[in-house]
């Protein structure tokens, strides 16, 4: 027996008109504030995180790999929907990976050896998986009604559904009650205060000479709405595998540090494991076999230009990078302008393979082959 279900929380509904309709909520117990992934955007701190995960990974350009080797970036990495913006395609994925679970996207042209040169980004509240454990082929892709090819299907999962495993799991309906208990927070905090502040007139007084005004304050038990606030910003954080400062809450005795350790902290404990997930599927499905796609971190890691300068230099005095490769980390050209340095050890003549930058796409070819280093 087969067994039907969106690749996002919900199922599908028809219109009047027989159209298939976004799913509407059928799993965990739905609140009337949050009851899918579009209503939890509407919670601040949910688009805080989101714009986070988001943000920075669509910052990291995606290059190929070899080995350590890194190879001329294929454009499919570059701009994989040639529609729609790269770094877009990869926000959008992003936020399905978190929100629904599930990031889908399909094959839309391939090259004469079989390797995808574009790819479309399918939205996971319109997709649909059919599973029939008994079948052959027993996983089927559905998008608006219509089946698709299953070699043409990139899916990238969120854990597993340990009822459904072909389908990732997200955050909303993974915490659907907490988060529809922080919305629950955030309404009954505005009818407090059109409750307390708002009237059925607004009328000008005159009042005598001597009159004090004392404003309108919040009761003791109101008061403890900014205390739940606060909690529930480190819910969200704790929801989203974030330290609860990237969304505004207080943390005491947090102490000065300067950008490379905090994006490092991200990095590693929020970031990596969502890197983890769409490097390998990405791999798999757009490269050939023993090349990997991996989205470059040094982007983020990157410190103020002192403390960059003195690491490059550092880095250069020991022999663990190249001059070139030390101007390239601090953001100039691997090239020094020939009248500075002429004849000593430190230039390097113009033309010589030593002088090929790292971001040049004809960099990691061997030397005398067409567009290589001559």
């Amino acid at each position: 027996m087969s067994v039907v279900l969106p690749a996002s929380l919900g199922r599908p509904t028809l219109s009047r008109d027989g159209a298939i309709l976004p799913p509407t909520s059928l799993l965990g117990a739905p609140g009337p504030y949050v009851y899918d992934a579009t209503s939890a955007r509407r919670i601040p701190a949910v688009g805080r995180a989101l714009q986070l995960y988001s943000g920075l990974v669509k910052q990291m350009p995606m290059d190929a790999y070899r080995g350590y080797q890194r190879l001329p970036q294929p454009r499919l990495l570059a701009r994989p929907d040639p529609f729609r913006a790269g770094s877009w395609f990869v926000h959008v994925n992003v936020e399905d990976y978190l929100l629904s679970g599930n990031a889908i996207s399909r094959v839309t042209v391939r090259g004469a050896d079989g390797w995808p040169l574009a790819v479309e980004w399918l939205p996971a509240t319109w997709t649909y998986v059919v599973w029939d454990p008994y079948a052959e082929e027993s996983i089927s892709y559905y998008y608006v009604g219509q089946k698709l090819p299953f070699d043409d299907v990139i899916h990238v999962r969120r854990g597993a559904d340990r009822f459904y495993p072909v389908r990732g799991v997200g955050v909303v309906e993974e915490y659907l009650t907490t988060l529809d208990r922080v919305a629950m927070e955030e309404e009954y905090e505005r009818q407090a205060w059109l409750d307390k502040f708002s009237g059925p007139v607004r009328e000008p007084v005159i009042l005598p000479n001597g009159t004090q005004v004392v404003p309108l304050a919040w009761s003791p038990s109101d008061t403890q709405l900014t205390e739940a606030r606060h909690m529930s910003l480190t819910d969200v954080a704790n929801i989203f595998n974030l330290d609860s400062y990237w969304l505004g809450a207080p943390v005491a005795g947090m102490t000065y540090r300067t950008a490379g350790p905090q994006y490092q902290q991200v990095l590693r404990t929020s970031l990596e494991p969502v890197l983890a997930d769409f490097e390998d599927v990405w791999s798999d499905a757009w490269l050939p076999r023993g090349t990997n796609i991996r989205f470059r971190r040094s982007q983020l890691l990157r410190e103020d230009l002192a403390t960059s300068t003195t690491a490059a230099v550092a880095a250069y005095g020991a022999g663990i990078e190249t001059l070139e490769e030390a101007r390239v980390e601090i953001g100039l050209p691997p090239n020094m302008p020939a009248a500075i340095g002429v004849g000593s050890d430190m230039a390097t003549p113009s033309g010589s393979p030593d002088m090929v930058s790292p971001d040049d796409p004809n960099a990691d070819l061997p030397a005398g082959e067409p567009g290589g280093p001559q």
